[in-house]
């Protein structure tokens, strides 16, 4: 074994959390849905053995028989409890299972004190804690090098960009110049007004006007319809009152201020229904037995959720829906998910299926069990 020069260095204990078990410090229950790996369940917390772990369709076998026995049955399991472990038997690998026990604490590990054999000849030892600088600092490298190369990339696209600017400013400056000469003349011919007389209708109009020049503009009063003279046909240029001012805070117009301000007082929520649903203390895997009816049709316009104590790991929530409380189908294509010690979800939930019709029932389904979470409270806002 090779000197571990940082030996003294390492100031990060392992830490071990127990509860005492007693009334005013009791052991929690839990249940823990997690894979077989490798043949076992490594529990989120040490496992009380005075109440053992139960795992529904299947039997604990005790450590004097196992010892004994050395294999398990495909019905048993056999529980480590100084370390948390639950062992299988080979077909139950990668199967997912909810362990049901009442948690002691926890026990763990700093990363300065596991050790790895990296290479032989000459020996060579590190810590999970120096492998995982190493692995920082070489990703921070490689993160630089991209910026890099992208940057790089960037400013030979705009150079490329502003050459071909450059060009195609050239000619177009050439066509605007042409352009320019022929939309003036046509600008004249076609902008000039020669205001006369109102008449009340085209007949009259006619009748008053046989020989218009052009630019010539009349307006009849019975429908407030503009006409001028091309050189060829009386062409509707506009009707009057189109451009009157619509109302304001500050001026009346087509609506009076009275009217505009109690119109815009008017919130756009007013339409907006909520669904509340609160899970109290300690949520429990699968679905839940709150379900909650609603009376109108309308549309999902978003979901949201708080929870009163944050959970040490993951929680994903689905929002369920049914008509006859015996099908039902989640509505998110994307659950609501609570990250390790945050409060509130990470807003990443979508709707898929957000019509909602007079009578659907609603209900969550908590596909992942945070460690720890409790009182959790999902607001679910529909619009009618």
């Amino acid at each position: 074994m090779p000197d571990l020069q940082t030996y003294l260095q390492y100031n990060n204990p392992n830490i071990v959390v127990w509860r005492e078990g007693s009334a005013n410090d009791p052991y929690l229950p839990r249940v823990d849905p997690l894979p077989v790996i490798n043949g076992m369940i490594t529990l989120l917390e040490i496992p009380s053995e005075t109440h053992k772990v139960q795992i529904a369709g299947l039997t604990e076998v005790d450590r004097n028989l196992f010892l004994e026995k050395k294999t398990l049955e495909a019905h048993e399991f056999f529980v480590d409890y100084a370390n948390g472990i639950v062992m299988f038997q080979p077909s139950h690998e990668g199967r997912t299972y909810s362990c049901s026990y009442h948690g002691r604490g926890v026990i763990l590990l700093g990363a300065s004190r596991v050790y790895a054999m990296v290479s032989r000849s000459p020996d060579v030892v590190k810590t999970l804690q120096e492998i995982i600088d190493e692995m920082m600092r070489r990703l921070q490298e490689t993160n630089e090098a991209i910026q890099h190369l992208e940057q790089v990339i960037k400013q030979a696209a705009q150079a490329t960009n502003q050459a071909n600017q450059a060009s195609d400013n050239a000619n177009q400056a050439a066509d605007d110049a042409k352009l320019a000469t022929e939309k003036a003349l046509y600008a004249y011919n076609t902008t000039i007004l020669v205001f006369k007389p109102p008449v009340a209708d085209m007949k009259e109009l006619l009748n008053a006007y046989p020989y218009p020049q052009v630019g010539w503009t009349v307006q009849t009063y019975k429908d407030g319809m503009r006409y001028r003279f091309d050189g060829k046909d009386w062409i509707p240029i506009d009707i009057f009152g189109e451009n009157i001012q619509l109302v304001s805070e500050f001026n009346d117009g087509l609506m009076s201020i009275a009217e505009h301000l109690k119109l815009k007082s008017i919130p756009l929520e007013v339409k907006d229904r909520v669904i509340v649903f609160h899970l109290p203390s300690y949520v429990v895997y699968g679905a839940q037995d709150v379900i909650a009816k609603f009376p109108f049709d309308g549309e999902i316009i978003g979901v949201d959720a708080i929870c009163g104590d944050y959970g040490l790991t993951e929680t994903e929530i689905a929002l369920e829906k049914s008509t006859n409380l015996v099908d039902w189908y989640n509505v998110l294509s994307q659950n609501i998910y609570f990250k390790p010690y945050e409060y509130f979800d990470d807003k990443s939930a979508a709707v898929s299926r957000s019509k909602v019709k007079a009578g659907d029932m609603f209900r969550l389904n908590i596909v992942k069990q945070g460690a720890e979470i409790q009182n959790i409270t999902l607001e679910v806002i529909i619009k009618i």
